[in-house]
């Protein structure tokens, strides 16, 4: 049959260029990426991209091979050039004709890459002694052909020449100027922020590659990344990145094997291997986001400057980002992956002789491929090996850094006893350590932790109990001394609350609030009244039964009255309203009846008549005749017969704090853990290195 009038064809549109490249990319430095790759693969020392910020136009200058027309048409302007074909057949890896390298692209649509960012882009290139190419490339021409009704001119878009300008290079190169930009708003600070993701995107800049980048003029370095600061261990592939990394924990890198099987499994005659490295940072909010307080804000594509969280493992091939990041691949459950960051180098992912095995996108790879199966497998692995040893690494710097800061805390921690007791202080310091608490909080923390280790201490020993052999006096007195020091401290925790709760009430609140205050406070909180009296739970629905019977008789003038049953004693507390002013005797005889009521429904339940019954009654006013003292004690003498109490909102609080007052007082002189704790927790870990700075 002849080929001249074909029963069936196929035919390309360049609406295809819809789909491969004019909305291809999501982000502003991986389209920068593309045409810096370009870049390397046309064997570029030097390359220098200038943003405009007046101007609104970012330009990227190269020194490479350039092109000539002929480069220009079959090659450049030729969508889907097989850019790795090579001469001597399949199966050998191409390399570039000046310095041997392996080229990044491979479909050659990385060029329609900037339509993504803007409409227009110039390129001005020159070749040996051929004149310079100068030409326009416009997005809303290439639609219009798209568009296009005669399907003869549907596969056609012809570029605009342009005449030779400043742009225009003098030597070999090639010189990209992108204009009318719509998803880049050009600001010192997104300069700023592609200068970072530019240096991230790629492994090969520098002297030792020969493939020097510029942003401005100024070079872009690995420090560039701003990252390598953050990483506490590093585990390394086959590379050794320790002097990017000035925050090392002291011991803090690792080599890892760098080779496996198709399996994923460790191998040394595997036939896959990586170089890179996975580090963990100190903290996890370390990885959220970049730059200073003016860059966090949410990822933004308009401003360029792309706040990324760093938390994320890329996957680099031939230099070059090819996707961001491998981590969220794995659900391994735990905070440890929080911490992680790292780059991974696979050009095994990438061969010539080999199926391509990047997305349609281009910023991602094929999971399907069996390569990327062993390489997700490897990692995996890696992952889970790496998050066992940093938590033993995490609590084993954790203890040495409290011993270290605190020689209090060393003492005490060589005094523990028996020795094998100290596994639980090493865990509370390396979690205290993992927390990433601040420097001036973190004695308060060392001390909180050895109060928690007592505490663990006493709980163990409570289970062993039955063990400890009585007649061993000295083992069972010291026993009894610690329960006691830690019963204690706990006591004075509790005081030391309630006295900050009482210091407020007596300092800081104006008599109308005090009481409004008391009214709502003093029921639930007994211990105001007496410290023998602490909450009960055990009787809420006897004592909402019983309150309702006694707010059923209350009189006009009370404002609350409330029925608790406490540890000891049944209590009846009557709220004066702080107007009024009445005589010993009304409320002897007021009270008194609310207790005889109690008394009577107390009796109707079975064991609960056997406590005694107090009363108080809290007033504004003291009663009629209590300013003459002597007057005041013989009333408070007849009342202490029937256990009734009356006193004002300020005394109340006045005898709370002088009560809790003592027992701290006390208790400050006698602790010798309360002493160790205050020790540690106000201890300054500058007074070991006067020199240091804050």
């Amino acid at each position: 049959m002849s080929d001249e009038n074909p029963k069936y064809y196929m035919t390309i549109s360049l609406n295809v260029l819809n789909h491969m490249g004019l909305n291809l990319y999501s982000n502003t430095p991986a389209v920068l990426a593309e045409v810096v790759a370009n870049s390397w693969d046309a064997d570029a020392a030097n390359v220098d991209i200038k943003f405009d910020i007046e101007a609104k136009t970012v330009t990227i200058i190269d020194d490479g091979c350039g092109m000539d027309r002929d480069d220009i048409n079959k090659k450049y302007l030729y969508v889907g050039y097989q850019k790795r074909s090579h001469p001597s057949g399949a199966g050998q890896e191409l390399y570039t004709p000046k310095y041997g390298r392996l080229p990044m692209g491979r479909k050659g649509i990385g060029k329609l890459s900037l339509f993504s960012i803007a409409n227009k882009f110039e390129v001005h290139t020159r070749k040996g002694s051929a004149e310079p190419e100068v030409f326009l490339m416009d997005a809303d021409k290439i639609r219009e052909a798209i568009g296009a009704e005669d399907d003869s001119e549907s596969n056609k878009y012809v570029p605009e020449v342009i005449p030779a300008n400043e742009h225009t290079p003098d030597t070999d190169g090639t010189s990209i100027r992108i204009t009318e930009l719509k998803k880049l708003r050009l600001t010192q600070n997104s300069v700023k922020g592609l200068r970072r993701r530019i240096a991230r995107r790629f492994s090969v800049i520098g002297d030792a590659y020969k493939f020097n980048v510029k942003i401005d003029g100024q070079p872009v370095t690995l420090q560039d990344r701003d990252y390598f600061d953050k990483a506490r261990f590093i585990y390394q592939y086959g590379d050794d990145f320790v002097k990017q990394c000035s925050r090392l924990a002291n011991g803090g890198a690792f080599p890892r094997d760098h080779e496996f099987n198709e399996h994923g499994e460790t191998s040394e005659t595997g036939c896959y291997s990586i170089r890179g490295w996975i580090a963990i940072a100190w903290r996890s909010n370390d990885l959220d986001s970049d730059g200073s307080s003016e860059d966090r804000k949410p990822a933004s594509d308009e401003d360029g400057s792309d706040n990324e969280n760093l938390n994320k493992i890329t996957i680099v091939v031939r230099g070059k980002v090819a996707q961001e990041d491998i981590l969220q691949e794995f659900r391994l459950g735990g905070m440890i992956t929080k911490y992680m960051f790292g780059e991974i180098e696979a050009d095994f992912l990438d061969r010539d002789d080999q199926p391509d095995i990047a997305t349609s996108s281009r910023q991602r790879i094929s999971e399907d491929d069996e390569r990327y199966k062993a390489l997700t497998k490897f990692i995996h692995a890696e992952l889970k090996a790496i998050w066992i040893q940093t938590n033993q690494l995490r609590e084993r710097h954790g203890v040495e850094r409290a011993l270290s800061s605190n020689p209090y805390l060393e003492e005490w921690y060589k005094s523990i006893r028996p020795l094998h007791l100290r596994k639980f202080a090493d865990r509370i310091f390396g979690d205290i350590d993992k927390a990433g608490i601040e420097e001036s909080e973190r004695q308060r923390a060392y001390a909180n932790g050895v109060m928690l280790f007592e505490h663990l201490k006493m709980s163990q020993a409570m289970d062993r109990l039955e063990e400890i052999n009585v007649a061993k006096v000295d083992e069972f007195l010291n026993y009894l001394k610690d329960v006691d020091a830690l019963e204690a401290e706990h006591y004075r925790q509790i005081v030391e609350e309630r006295l900050t709760i009482i210091r407020k009430l007596r300092e800081n609140v104006e008599e109308d609030a005090k009481e409004r205050i008391l009214q709502e406070y003093v029921f639930d909180h007994l211990f105001l009244l007496d410290p023998a009296w602490e909450r009960a739970t055990q009787s809420a629905d006897m004592e909402k039964h019983i309150e309702k019977t006694l707010v059923d008789k209350k009189r006009i003038d009370i404002q609350y009255i409330k029925y608790r049953r406490v540890a000891a004693a049944h209590v009846v507390v009557e709220l004066k309203r702080p107007s009024v002013k009445v005589s010993k005797t009304d409320l002897e005889s007021q009270v008194g009846g609310y207790m005889e009521t109690l008394r009577q429904e107390l009796s109707k339940i079975k064991g609960a008549a056997e406590l005694p019954i107090h009363g108080v009654c809290i007033v504004g006013q003291l009663p009629t005749g209590w300013d003459n003292q002597k007057k005041r004690e013989q009333d408070e003498r007849s009342l202490e017969i029937y256990k009734i109490r009356i006193l004002t909102y300020n005394e109340l609080i006045d005898n709370a704090f002088n009560a809790y007052h003592k027992f701290m007082e006390a208790y400050e002189s006698k602790s010798k853990l309360r002493e160790l704790i205050d020790k540690v927790r106000t201890f300054d870990p500058n007074a070991l290195n006067p020199n240091k700075t804050a």
